[in-house]
């Protein structure tokens, strides 16, 4: 990843968190020279500093991870961005451009068996149903729909070896350009402008 000095986040914890928020990531594989990417649930394991995922068993990145060495891979997560107008700017010959937040996981992928692919599953659907007042588990689906679950996918687990966090929010800016940036964003009403317009805020208290 292209990662000027002022854009690394050197900061583990908060781009954990940004994972954790956004888990729906990109996974990046690469075999005989082909590039395949697919959008995957990932589940990361803060002890273990472990990122497990699943997919269908038809996906072709299965046959890229399932080998006897475990493959390097790429997953991708974005956090909060949003375009931005040269209008909002108190300087004048500007161009527009796009503040946003990204990190990138590498790691190697290996393949796990149906138990480590049930935990899996157990613990992604505990982290996302941690945030109803009536959880749904696991453990209220029928031996047999689980059964034909676990036949049509496939749970992987990747070692991180990597972590990069690249966050642009206008840092190359003056502060009444920044300023200026934050209002535009929150004329606009969208959840993704006032997602930008709050980061960029806290950098300048």
């Amino acid at each position: 990843m292209y990662l000027p000095q002022q854009y690394n986040i050197q900061d583990i914890e908060k781009a954990i968190t940004l994972i954790e928020e956004n888990s729906f990531g990109d996974l990046v594989t690469i075999h005989d020279g082909n590039l395949c990417s697919n959008k995957v649930p990932f589940f990361y394991h803060k002890k273990e500093n472990v990122l497990y995922g699943h997919f269908g068993k038809t996906n072709p990145q299965l046959a890229q991870i399932q080998q006897d060495e475990p493959k390097e891979v790429l997953a991708i997560f974005t956090g909060a961005h949003a375009y931005i107008s040269p209008q909002w700017y108190e300087s004048e010959n500007v161009v527009p451009t796009w503040n946003f937040q990204t990190v990138q996981v590498r790691g190697l992928a290996k393949t796990v068996d149906d138990n480590g692919l049930i935990k899996i599953l157990n613990n992604l659907t505990a982290f996302h149903e941690s945030k109803f007042d009536t959880p749904w588990s696991m453990d209220k689906v029928n031996p047999d729909k689980l059964q034909h679950m676990l036949n049509m996918i496939a749970g992987f687990k990747i070692d991180i070896t990597e972590i990069k966090f690249k966050e642009k929010m206008s840092q190359n800016r003056n502060e009444k350009d920044r300023l200026g940036v934050i209002k535009g964003l929150r004329r606009q009403g969208s959840q993704g402008a006032e997602n930008v317009a709050g980061i960029m805020n806290q950098k300048i208290k």
